[in-house]
């Protein structure tokens, strides 16, 4: 498919732009409002948001497909991707009370809902757009986790380890992936977890598997990383430049 197919696909028309700009609205006014809330109650929130989100969208999907599939929810629409698999985190940090847990799964959640939050507004898949039901669970949740994202930029002070932590994690999340696609491939479905088999849509330039897989999960490891890196930028040039580096006593003296 050439690169031009990727301005010509049906994104950008005005239902996606409306639903962009109130997603916005909504994000802005969401990070406003829960800017002083405790951190329990963000998480018990997003935990509310989730399973409404995860209720609507698998009766959703089943009913779709009840003609072809009866009750069984597509095996595509499972909880495998980068900002659905959130809500396993979601759980975790609810029932947890572990904090070496709680930073580590913060760590991951602040770039990867960021960037996968955003990326999904603007990338929103035909299937999210097919009826109100799933457009509006779709970028309704997209939305408030975005928010928890901003939420933990302005309440946490990250380091470098948080970082390095993120890209391991991400690292791991992306074989786990690999293995997900494998198991639940069926010779049929375009099962596509994380987007580790291809990309989101075709025609991105550069990103894609014109020159073989191997080349774009290189790519895709470059791209993940330079985000993730974009969103710790902070500490990671405090780290360089050793701005948080205790005086020492002389120094102080």
């Amino acid at each position: 498919m050439p690169a031009s197919s990727f301005f010509n696909n049906d994104l950008f028309h005005f239902k996606h732009i409306v639903l962009m700009a109130v997603s916005l609205i909504i994000i802005i006014v969401g990070t406003i409002l829960t800017r002083k809330f405790k951190l329990k109650t963000m998480y018990r929130i997003l935990m509310a948001v989730g399973i409404v989100s995860e209720t609507v969208k698998v009766f959703s999907y089943v009913l779709m497909n009840e003609d072809k599939l009866g009750g069984y929810l597509p095996k595509t629409d499972l909880p495998f991707h980068l900002c659905s698999i959130q809500l396993i985190f979601i759980f975790i940090l609810n029932v947890s009370g572990n904090e070496k847990i709680r930073r580590i799964l913060h760590a991951f959640m602040y770039p990867t809902c960021l960037i996968g939050g955003v990326m999904a507004l603007i990338i929103a898949t035909s299937s999210s757009r097919s009826n109100w039901f799933i457009t509006v669970q779709y970028f309704t949740y997209h939305s408030a986790i975005i928010i928890f994202a901003l939420y933990l930029l302005m309440h946490e002070r990250f380091t470098v380890k948080d970082y390095t932590r993120c890209l391991v994690f991400l690292a791991f999340i992306g074989m786990t992936a690999i293995y997900v696609n494998s198991i639940l491939y069926d010779g049929a479905s375009d099962i596509n977890f994380m987007y580790v088999i291809h990309p989101p849509i075709d025609g991105i330039p550069f990103f894609n598997t014109s020159n073989g897989w191997l080349v774009y999960m290189v790519e895709y490891a470059i791209i993940a990383t330079l985000a993730v890196t974009a969103c710790y930028i902070k500490p990671v040039f405090r780290a360089i430049f050793r701005l948080d580096r205790k005086p020492s006593a002389e120094t102080a003296a």
